[in-house]
């Protein structure tokens, strides 16, 4: 798919300007070069949802990395991803005009990857790349459709974590990922 510098461009900003940070990547084999070299992964652990490496097209990443010499581990449960250094999941969807992503999963092991991990890395197609918040509402009418694609957890998220109390002193992390990292695909195909 042809995207749009512009649209992409307009998301990278938008993720910026709240503490994010925004790759547009060729292959999942760049996109495993920019996770592998990131400081998150100096200690060469990343936290995984549960069997994602038969997601299509997101599994072929797990190889790639484990080929650079980095230890994947699946989720088992909260306490097992709480302060884990990185986690990696995938997007539904990335919004242009706020800098969110949507991230939709059935199980709570694959949610709190996003959730409790301390730099969090999301892959997204290219195709996945909109560019205003009321095409998300799509996605999500067919994401909580009742049926068998059904999901249960469904969030959009803006940048790390960040909250602020009565003196509006802002702190980062305090109830989730200190970084997000939105890695955006353009040959997202699986290779066979």
């Amino acid at each position: 798919m042809m995207i749009s510098l512009d649209l992409f461009t307009r998301f990278q900003q938008r993720l910026a300007a709240v503490g994010g940070e925004c790759y547009l990547l060729e292959n999942l084999a760049e996109a495993a070069e920019v996770i592998a070299a990131h400081t998150a992964l100096q200690a060469k652990r990343l936290v995984v949802p549960p069997k994602f490496s038969e997601y299509d097209p997101w599994g072929e990443a797990v190889s790639l990395l484990e080929a650079k010499g980095i230890q994947i581990e699946e989720a088992q449960s909260p306490a097992s991803v709480a302060d884990a250094p990185a986690g990696l999941s995938h997007a539904e969807l990335a919004v242009a005009e706020t800098g969110s992503i949507l991230v939709a999963e059935n199980s709570l092991e694959a949610r709190v990857v996003s959730m409790l991990t301390l730099t969090h890395f999301a892959l997204v197609r290219v195709d996945d790349l909109t560019s205003m918040l009321d095409e998300a509402g799509e996605r999500l009418q067919q994401l909580t459709q009742v049926g068998p694609n059904q999901r249960h957890y469904i969030s959009l998220i803006t940048g790390p974590s960040r909250t602020a109390d009565i003196e509006r002193t802002l702190t980062i992390g305090v109830q989730g990922p200190k970084a997000l990292c939105v890695l955006i695909v353009k040959d997202w195909k699986a290779r066979s």
